[in-house]
């Protein structure tokens, strides 16, 4: 699958019926129970298909999840049970709609449960995006094809087949879901910190733009084996920041002192960020309805007097204007770079042209660990550091 092929086919589709496919694609799924539904996954994602059902005046059945934690309780109202009660409950009069980031196993889960009508997340939204203004991850079809001439320079300036044929997967299957399309992910714990395309130094200086509560500190000290430079953990969210610092607080002596905790938000500027907190892995810059204020940096700001050797960034959707923030430091240090591509859908074209514009020699590579749109990262990687 080459890009251009790609995009003739997917333009031939007339765009209202392209519309119409994508309006009607979960009620095709879920007919006659369009209004009866239980969703699979009680988590982020979970949450997210419940505010949107509940502002289309949808109330779903009922949870279901794998994790026996949460069943006979309620998450936001609606009651946890396990699949297998909600098979029995609900697989001859309601339709599943699974709302993980991994739905292959629940859909057959689900399937082997007798479960007829099992819709993905996506479908979901065609149907009532106009109810979610918070899941900014995905789009509608036709508004991804109105952007076609943008994907050409993007996709050439990947280096390599892989990244190519990941690239051509993504826009596939987000404007039909053809899960069939897609590559097998990489393995999760390879996330920002792939073994075939650069090798860690012992003196690492990682940058960790949206460092959570420090699981991504964890897995570069597994994979440094703790020989590193130093870490500057940048974190907006307070009670993430909490939670960061108790975990550097428990690390060896050594290793802990060798972590600066930056508690704001990562920006093109230096100023103030409106921001969305208390969402856990959602927590994130918001342009509007979000009324708390946060210190924002600029990596070129922030890291005048570092050398950062690797920058990582998570950040929800904020990755454009941080990496316009980082332009300086990119040139002047040449740091591998590990960007996030699927907090929005544009991320995937415009990422590549951000980096090349702020360092012309890195080469660019896109990989996922997940599957269908999630977990997408592109790296760009110095020529003096490429394997």
């Amino acid at each position: 699958m080459t890009l251009q092929p790609l995009l003739d086919e997917l333009l031939a589709e007339p765009r209202e019926r392209m519309e119409a496919r994508a309006a009607g694609e979960f009620d095709r799924i879920a007919a006659p129970f369009e209004n009866r539904v239980v969703l699979f996954g009680a988590a982020y994602l979970g949450k997210l298909a419940l505010a949107g059902l509940r502002a289309a005046g949808v109330e779903p059945l009922a949870f279901c999840d794998n994790n026996s934690t949460l069943w006979e309780t309620k998450v936001e109202g609606v009651s946890v049970v396990s699949p297998a009660t909600a098979a029995a409950r609900y697989r001859d009069n309601a339709a599943f709609v699974t709302t993980t980031y991994n739905p292959a196993l629940p859909r057959h889960q689900l399937r082997e449960l007798g479960c007829g009508r099992v819709a993905p997340y996506p479908a979901l939204f065609w149907k009532f995006w106009r109810f979610m203004p918070n899941e900014d991850r995905l789009e509608l079809p036709h508004r991804i094809l109105e952007r076609a001439s943008e994907m050409g320079p993007a996709y050439a300036m990947l280096s390599d087949e892989k990244s190519r044929r990941e690239l051509c997967a993504q826009i596939r299957w987000r404007c039909l879901l053809d899960s069939n399309c897609l590559p097998q992910p990489d393995p999760s714990q390879d996330m920002y910190f792939p073994t075939d395309l650069w090798s860690m130094s012992p003196g690492e200086v990682f940058v960790d733009c949206g460092a959570f509560d420090g699981d991504s500190i964890r897995g570069f000290i597994q994979r440094t084996g703790g020989r590193f430079g130093r870490i500057h953990a940048v974190e907006a969210d307070a009670a993430n920041v909490r939670a960061l610092r108790r975990y550097c607080a428990d690390l060896p002596a050594d290793v802990s002192a060798r972590i600066t905790v930056l508690p704001y938000a990562v920006g093109k500027v230096d100023g103030t960020a409106r921001f969305r907190a208390g969402e856990f892995e959602g927590s994130k810059v918001a342009h509007t309805g979000a009324a708390l204020k946060v210190e924002c940096r600029s990596l070129d700001s922030a890291l005048d007097r570092e050398r950062p050797t690797f920058i990582k960034m998570d950040i929800e959707g904020a990755e454009l204007d941080a990496l316009l923030g980082a332009a300086k430091t990119m040139a002047r240090c040449r740091p591998v770079m590990a960007v996030c591509a699927y907090h929005k859908c544009d991320h995937l074209w415009i990422i590549p042209k951000l980096l090349k514009a702020a360092n012309p020699d890195y080469r660019i590579f896109l990989r996922r660990y997940a599957e269908d749109c999630w977990e997408t990262v592109y790296y760009a990687v110095p020529p003096e550091r490429s394997m």
